[in-house]
């Protein structure tokens, strides 16, 4: 996923380990409710039970570090080998039971934030190796992060919905996928209208249908966390487009 190309005072640490700390919580919560029997039912990932995304979670979590390492210390270091490492890692992770697979998420989570806290201010902007081979400032771990936990914490289908997601974490996100998916040659045109603070939007400089909602249901739409059925479409009758798959 695509991350901005400066470090802005909304990117700073010090702005975003406070958010990514209490997602952590949230998540971490959650986790800690599910039984055994409910963490190897499904998840709103096709093919995934809740153990995968934890896993998914915690592996991602190690990545990281990794690359905040590499930026530290000057080694290149890929944030994984390769994809399918990535996946059987996962494959493999999800069959533990419950508790290792709680303190596995709980290690691996709190071993990156304090790997944030203490890395270098001058440090943010050295280029590491992202999963894919491209090379992007390690500033993307914050971000990129923040993401990851709001957005597969809904994945667990563990009562933590869209419209729990921080106002913070909606208003950039919705903002970042619409310019994502302008540059997706699969996504429509599309207006998009939130309620509230978010500036229209627009996948496409071509007309097309007008969107309206909450940011945080738009979002969940645009993410494919939603249908969209609390969306309303002008003109009325106008069916919601198809939206391109989220990469997980």
């Amino acid at each position: 996923m695509s991350n901005t190309n400066s470090l802005t005072e909304h990117d700073h640490p010090s702005v975003l380990l406070p958010l990514l700390y209490e997602s952590a919580g949230h998540l971490l919560s959650s986790a800690g409710a599910l039984t055994g029997e409910q963490l190897r039912a499904a998840s709103l990932l096709p093919g995934w039970t809740r153990a995968h995304v934890l896993v998914h979670l915690a592996r991602g979590a190690d990545s990281r570090v990794r690359l905040l390492t590499a930026a530290r210390g000057g080694a290149d270091l890929p944030q994984y080998p390769d994809e399918s490492t990535r996946e059987e890692e996962i494959r493999q992770g999800a069959l533990r039971d419950a508790d290792a697979l709680r303190m596995d998420l709980e290690t691996s989570l709190s071993g990156l934030l304090q790997a944030i806290g203490s890395h270098p201010d001058e440090a943010w902007d050295v280029p590491v190796r992202w999963l894919g081979g491209g090379r992007r400032p390690v500033r993307g771990v914050l971000w990129s992060l923040l993401r990851e936990l709001e957005v597969h914490h809904v994945d667990l289908a563990a009562s933590y919905t869209p419209a729990d997601w921080p106002a913070a974490f909606t208003d950039r996100e919705l903002r970042a996928t619409v310019a994502r998916l302008r540059e997706d040659p699969a996504m429509p045109p599309v207006r998009i209208s939130a309620d509230g603070g978010t500036s229209d939007l627009s996948t496409s400089d071509r007309p097309g249908p007008l969107v309206r909602g909450a940011a945080a249901a738009i979002l969940a739409w645009l993410t494919g966390r939603s249908d969209g059925a609390a969306l309303t479409v002008d003109p009325p009758g106008a069916l919601l487009p198809r939206v391109p798959a989220w990469r997980r």
